[in-house]
């Protein structure tokens, strides 16, 4: 009878001891490296929102800029049109003083005149002038009948 012998083949190759201590340090590693992880991306989503944020300011500060150009277009007009209507106001002012002096100038005329002919007409004797009421002296003696 023969008799075999088995051979195991045994090789040298590191050994890696798993213990719990290991696994402890290694799972604190994976948990530090995901807080970090987290932490970088909530910083990276704050710095682009804070971009954002400076780009939708930049894009503001241009809308307020031509705003600004309008309003600075829309005050000169304003200003010629106030302007226009000052222009306006004094012309038509100095024209109801001229038609008002014009007229004053005509009723003294024609108020002197009467006076004349009355006048003359009481020298020739023959006519009788009747009474009437100076409106002038009316206006002057009672200033409040205006009201």
């Amino acid at each position: 009878m023969t008799i075999t012998q088995s051979t195991i083949a045994t090789t040298s190759s590191p050994v890696i001891t798993v213990s719990l201590e290991s696994v402890g340090v290694f799972t604190g590693i994976c948990v530090s490296i995901s807080v970090l992880g987290t932490l970088a991306v909530k910083l990276i989503n704050n710095l682009n929102n804070i971009s954002s944020s400076i780009t939708q300011i930049k894009e503001d500060l241009k809308e307020h800029a031509d705003n600004k150009e309008k309003i600075r277009d829309l005050d000169k007009k304003l200003d010629l049109h106030i302007q226009d209507y000052v222009n306006r106001k004094d012309t038509v002012t100095l024209l109801i003083a001229q038609v008002s002096q014009t007229v004053d100038h005509r009723t003294n005329r024609l108020y002197t005149s009467m006076k004349d002919i009355e006048s003359y007409l009481q020298l020739q004797g023959n006519f009788k002038i009747r009474e009437f009421q100076d409106l002038r002296k009316m206006e002057e003696e009672n200033p409040f009948n205006k009201l």
